[in-house]
């Protein structure tokens, strides 16, 4: 079995309306939902000095997911205050973050090396380490959201295999905006279109995948699951409309509880 990193944020969602939070943070959710599916993960992240610092500590571990610490701060975990409105999050406030300070030393370089899939996202910062960091039988997955035309993704593009984006429709924008992405350097871009499904180039042809029509609950991981069950297809050697078919599944089953990872 491919073994995989996962290296990013970690946070709370709170939603004072509701009473109700959530661990989180883009790599949490993708390693939680990696390893449900029966994937091979470890997490690497910094941790505040908190109570939410150390509840991870422990999901994590009753998970079974092993946990590299880069380094504890000392300064609250982030918190992201929260609503939903039919189903939809909505971010209205964002306080803190401890990957801020993040910084990768020689050994934390060697320890990213011996994995066979690194998934990452901005807070890593990336750009700084990978053009010396990348192994050539490695598979990197990078999660860039949002951020389509963020200054530095062309950094990033000509090292990673599967990049992945998020957008809200199918068009002509996002269909050359793929091409574009891939011609840059990655192996393959993926768009995650919300209620439009999904959508994959990989330098020849386009992939489309229709969404389902389901009840939603919370929207929140519907992205990191996606991702976190095409990484998982691509350990198993599975072709892309593959992959997209499982990120639909896990997407599908995450819309349809509160929390952004399977409750186990």
């Amino acid at each position: 079995m491919k073994r995989a990193i996962a290296m990013a944020d970690n946070c709370i969602d709170v939603y004072y309306k509701l009473d109700r939070y959530y661990l989180t943070g883009n790599s949490i959710d993708f390693a939680l939902n990696y390893k449900s599916l029966g994937g091979d993960v470890t997490e690497m992240t910094v941790l505040g000095n908190d109570v939410f610092a150390d509840a991870l500590v422990e999901r994590l571990a009753r998970r079974g997911i092993p946990l590299r610490v880069l380094k504890r701060v000392d300064r609250p975990t982030g918190m992201a205050k929260m609503d939903l409105v039919d189903g939809d999050k909505k971010h209205l406030e964002f306080r803190g973050n401890a990957m801020e300070e993040i910084e990768l030393g020689p050994e934390d370089l060697d320890f990213i090396r011996g994995f066979d899939i690194v998934y990452c996202e901005r807070w890593t910062r990336m750009a700084r380490y990978i053009s010396t960091l990348r192994r050539p039988e490695q598979i990197w997955v990078y999660d860039f959201s949002r951020r389509l035309e963020q200054p530095g993704n062309d950094e990033l593009l000509p090292w990673l295999d599967y990049a992945f984006f998020s957008y809200d429709r199918d068009d002509g924008y996002i269909r050359a905006f793929l091409q574009k992405a891939v011609a840059k350097g990655c192996r393959c871009a993926v768009a995650m279109l919300g209620e439009a499904g999904s959508l994959a180039w990989d330098g020849s042809r386009f992939y489309a995948l229709a969404a389902d029509r389901l009840p939603v609950v919370n929207t929140v991981g519907a992205g990191d699951s996606y991702i976190a069950a095409f990484t998982y297809g691509l350990s198993l050697g599975e072709s892309i409309p593959a992959c997209m078919a499982r990120g639909k599944a896990q997407a599908n089953r995450i819309i349809q509880q509160f929390n952004p990872y399977p409750d186990q």
